[in-house]
């Protein structure tokens, strides 16, 4: 999967005699860290060069090492991506069978409670300036979203927030694990949106617990960003399984009712 050109300036000029060999630590430590993505276009071989500071022949050597470890690889006249790197964790039909069963999505929350907890303790620890500034503008694009009542929208943002916490603990395997279960949590953010705002004051509420997150994180304060980040998974748990149960019953009732209706009529 294609996504996106890297933006510019990415790489640091190399001094070392060791030329490709220092060429392909930088990509491998930019891959590792979840700055480059599976799909991510590098930039092409003058601009790298340019970039490192050494010649063409030099970065075409790197890239062809790279590829061969199976990190990228080469679309000819075209230019060098990034190889796929992690398999699908689940497939389509599971994640559709996770949203359909309360127990699964019980599960799903629990899980996702201590990876956010956490992450957002990492944060709150290790988070950039520049981490600071995409959470507060995340946050504003969120709440933007749900006063148009973009739910799609809304969505999306959600799972990049959580994402970029993520990102701003700055712990490689956590950040590689949330992408891998990107498409479980993505639906599962998604779905309980749909279930969730329609009920009185829950947009409201999610959207200062987001906020509560962020404070703490900002404030560098790791355990109440942890704390506030399970508040808001327990507080977001509770009326998914709520909402689960109000459906089971209305299931349960209207087929007692059509079962009523068809011995009537007997």
């Amino acid at each position: 999967m294609r996504r996106k050109n890297t933006p510019s300036q990415l790489f640091d000029q190399i001094e070392s005699k060791s030329v490709s060999i220092e060429v392909v630590a930088q990509i491998e430590n930019l891959i590792l860290s979840g700055v480059l993505n599976e799909g991510d276009m590098l930039p092409g071989e003058r601009e790298l060069a340019e970039q490192f500071g050494i010649s063409r022949p030099k970065v075409r050597e790197a890239l062809s090492q790279l590829a061969e470890s199976q990190l990228l690889y080469i679309v000819a006249n075209d230019g060098a991506y990034v190889a796929k790197l992690a398999g699908d964790v689940m497939s389509p039909a599971l994640v559709a069978l996770f949203n359909r069963s309360a127990s699964a999505i019980r599960d799903n929350l629990e899980y996702r409670r201590e990876n956010e907890g956490f992450a957002s303790r990492l944060a709150a620890q290790r988070a950039t300036d520049e981490d600071r500034t995409e959470l507060q503008r995340l946050l504003e694009a969120i709440k933007a979203a749900d006063a148009v009542q973009d739910n799609a929208l809304a969505s999306e943002l959600d799972m990049e927030f959580h994402h970029s916490i993520a990102f701003a603990a700055h712990n490689r395997t956590l950040i590689h694990m949330m992408t891998a279960l990107y498409s479980l949590n993505r639906s599962s953010i998604s779905y309980n949106r749909q279930e969730l705002m329609n009920m009185d004051k829950v947009a409201e509420t999610i959207q200062q617990q987001h906020e509560d997150i962020v404070e703490s994180i900002c404030q560098s304060k790791p355990a109440k960003a942890e704390k506030a980040a399970h508040e808001h998974i327990d507080f977001v748990s509770a009326l998914v399984l709520t909402a689960f149960e109000q459906q089971s019953r209305e299931s349960l009732s209207s087929k007692r009712y059509k079962q009523k209706k068809a011995l009537s009529k007997q």
